[in-house]
């Protein structure tokens, strides 16, 4: 399969379909009370909705260079479109939380498929010298979708109807499919190739162990049986599958790609970076409706100009990146991915909502410079074409692991840190000191006005201290939760410090551009 020359109407139908799929990890969420209420479930029946998503998008990503190399790249991207697209409008279609769930197990299946798949694609038709701007703007579709998830799903639930949000997907990955279709090429196919079920197996246990494991191990504790048990079953599947993939002729994933350094320091950066940014995704929305009472509406459009600023600034960098290299680019969005993040870890409930847009808008420029140049860093490390996909494979499991990691892990010290500083909030908080008692008096007046008894009115007063107390820490762990994110993103930095870029691959890409501009 040769680099071709009309290939930009195929990257658009690339970047809608992978956009889709990103777009339904997040959007979903805010839909999560309205299907409760239609399908009379409960919140832990109703989680599996978003769960389920996850998990198969996970298990089925390995299957991506196999399905590519035995049925053709473009065959396989139709099919796991047309796939994403049915579990949409099964979703639309969806009766109860059961058949929600089964609708979503399809969608997850064809869109876990299609981003891998998609990736590989743009590697192996976009020409040296058009790749930086290509893979910027297949970019937007990865890093951009979660960010303006929570808008749109706002927007949707609020002004139209809820279902709205699967059943908008059908004319979109209909019009991708067609686009695929006329403008993109088929690769070679090889129907013998043989399939390593048992890589598969190995593979599907561990991711989805891991993933289970780290969605539920602040909801059933992390030194629970059941969350020990999944990481055990992780561990194991894990070690199964490396040995597997070792010994076998036709690897499901091509693990040997972890002896290549810059492959594999630029996956880490990669993955250091997924986690400092969507964990922040989750967090600041908390703040935002809970602590502040904002709606799903305006919490949207506070995070919007990260997404907006996102979206411009990627596919620039894209441009940029020929002409500079990767490495410059990625080390000066770290900075400004970490500065405004460390402002961003002093928010607390007077921070000026300005102010928040303008360190997100900063965030986000800094991410546009850093997300997507990060994950070019491993493929161009890799100079086989034939292992393109399974670099993409790779990229893309580190991608989906990075991220839930990334989200529990903060959540969870969000959890664990308001707890502690409750605990000592409370005992600075004792009816023995005068604030305190002054306070209480104001309020028991304050309650006793509006017609409670004496004794109403000190409950009430007390109540609303404790309120007080739980807010405050909650502010206060959020800020400690925030800070984390930057020091992951601090790690990032110093290890991109370290990584040695493919100087050929991108001398290769400058020479191509240059050859390419008419005299």
């Amino acid at each position: 399969m040769s680099p071709q020359e009309n290939f930009w109407p195929g990257v658009f139908a690339i970047v809608l379909g992978t956009f889709m799929a990103v777009l339904d990890t997040s959007i979903v969420n805010i839909a999560i009370p309205e299907m409760m209420n239609v399908f009379g479930a409960s919140t832990e029946e109703i989680q599996w909705v978003v769960t389920s998503y996850t998990l198969t998008m996970a298990a089925v990503i390995p299957l991506a260079g196999f399905l590519g190399i035995r049925f053709g790249i473009k065959k396989s991207y139709l099919a796991s479109l047309f796939l994403f697209t049915l579990g949409s409008l099964l979703c639309g279609l969806a009766v109860s939380n059961a058949t929600m769930i089964a609708a979503r197990i399809i969608q997850a299946a064809g869109g876990g498929l299609m981003m891998t798949i998609g990736q590989s694609m743009i590697e192996l038709v976009v020409p040296r010298e058009k790749m930086g701007p290509a893979m910027g703007v297949f970019g937007i579709s990865v890093f951009v979708a979660p960010a303006v998830g929570p808008t749109l799903s706002g927007y949707f639930v609020e002004q139209l109807d809820w279902r709205f949000i699967f059943t908008v997907n059908i004319p979109f990955g209909m019009l991708a499919m067609l686009l695929v279709w006329r403008f993109l090429q088929e690769s070679e196919a090889n129907r013998k190739q043989p399939f390593d079920l048992a890589g598969f197996v190995w593979s599907a246990i561990a991711l989805v162990s891991l993933l289970l494991a780290v969605t539920k191990g602040e909801e059933k504790g992390w030194d629970s049986f059941y969350i020990v048990s999944l990481l055990m079953s992780a561990l194991l599947g894990g070690c199964l599958f490396v040995m597997r993939e070792l010994s076998t002729a036709h690897p499901l994933v091509d693990v040997r790609l972890f002896a290549n350094r810059p492959f594999t320091l630029g996956l880490l950066v990669n993955s250091l970076i997924m986690v400092g940014n969507f964990g922040v995704i989750y967090l600041l929305p908390i703040y935002s409706e809970n602590m502040l009472g904002k709606t799903a509406m305006d919490t949207g459009l506070m995070m919007l100009p990260q997404a907006l600023a996102s979206g411009v600034v990627t596919p620039l960098c894209g441009m940029l990146a020929t002409r500079i290299g990767l490495k410059p680019l990625i080390v000066g969005g770290l900075v400004l991915c970490i500065v405004p993040g460390y402002f961003l870890s002093q928010v607390d409930l007077d921070t000026n909502v300005t102010t928040i847009h303008w360190l997100l808008a900063l965030r986000g420029a800094g991410l546009g410079m850093c997300l997507m140049t990060s994950m070019q860093i491993p493929l161009v490390a890799v100079s086989e074409p034939a292992r393109v996909p399974a670099a993409s494979v790779i990229t893309n499991i580190s991608r989906q692991v990075a991220t839930s990691i990334g989200i529990a892990g903060l959540i969870s010290l969000f959890s664990r840190r308001g707890a502690v500083h409750a605990a000592q909030m409370s005992e600075q908080v004792t009816a023995t000191r005068q604030p305190v008692l002054e306070a209480l008096s104001q309020w028991q007046q304050m309650y006793a006005a509006k017609g409670l008894s004496w004794t109403e009115a000190y409950a009430a007063a007390s109540g609303l201290f404790g309120q007080l107390v739980k807010k405050y820490a909650a502010v206060a762990a959020l800020q400690d939760s925030l800070l984390m994110a930057v020091l992951v993103l601090v790690a990032a930095f110093l290890t991109m410090l370290t990584v040695k870029e493919n100087k050929a691959a991108m001398q290769a890409g400058k020479e191509a551009a240059k050859s390419a501009v008419p005299d």
